[in-house]
């Protein structure tokens, strides 16, 4: 099994494999009682999102500490690795930009708001994470984003954050937040393109939908 598994990321490259399949190849091996792909098969039925903690992982039968720890690793590398994606130096439009959030943040289980620097060209200067919060509080002041915006001389903004409740329509907040600080870039000259509300798979843009 695991023969097999190797030599299709060989052959296909890792992006051919099922999430089991992945799980699979990290645990290794299964134990007497089940082979590997009937532990993997289970754990990802158990958790469908792969968010995973240290204690369900080590309650499942076929799991050690050291699987545990191998499985929540690959997951935590993964983060990082979204987390450090980034569009600097491209040319973006609307599309481009709001897919890059949804897959930069929308899985996220924690709001997080992302501001994305831009010159006039629509050349990303810089992305920054400007705040994290909790399942479903964030607060942020527009001095935060705009701070930022002088320091990299970027003449436009776009900002986003997700509801990890899956929820799209904009919060009371995030419209009074938007206004307050669309105000705020005007008296400094810079452009706040957009505010973008993003879940796993959906965005909403709060410029299209004419709030600011």
């Amino acid at each position: 099994m695991m023969l097999n598994l190797r030599e299709r990321i060989i052959r296909n490259g890792v992006k051919s494999l099922e999430t089991t399949e992945l799980i699979a190849v990290i645990l290794g091996n299964g134990t007497k009682e089940q082979n590997v792909m009937e532990i993997a098969n289970r754990i990802t039925f158990k958790s469908k999102n792969l968010r995973f903690d240290m204690n369900q992982l080590l309650n499942e039968q076929g799991i050690g500490i050291a699987k545990a720890c191998m499985i929540l690793s690959a997951l935590e590398l993964g983060e990082r690795k979204l987390e450090a994606d980034t569009m600097l130096n491209q040319i973006v439009d609307t599309l481009s930009l709001n897919k890059h959030l949804i897959k930069k943040i929308g899985n996220s289980p924690q709001e997080k708001l992302i501001a994305i620097y831009l010159d006039n060209g629509y050349h990303v200067i810089e992305e920054k994470i400007i705040f994290i919060g909790t399942a479903d509080t964030a607060t942020v002041h527009p001095r935060d984003i705009i701070r930022e915006a002088l320091y990299v001389s970027a003449t436009q903004i776009v900002i986003a954050h997700n509801h990890p409740s899956g929820q799209l329509q904009p919060s009371e907040n995030d419209k009074i937040f938007s206004l307050r600080l669309f105000k705020c870039c005007q008296l400094m000259g810079i452009n706040l393109i957009d505010h973008v509300i993003v879940t796993k798979s959906a965005y909403f843009s709060l410029k299209s939908e004419k709030i600011i």
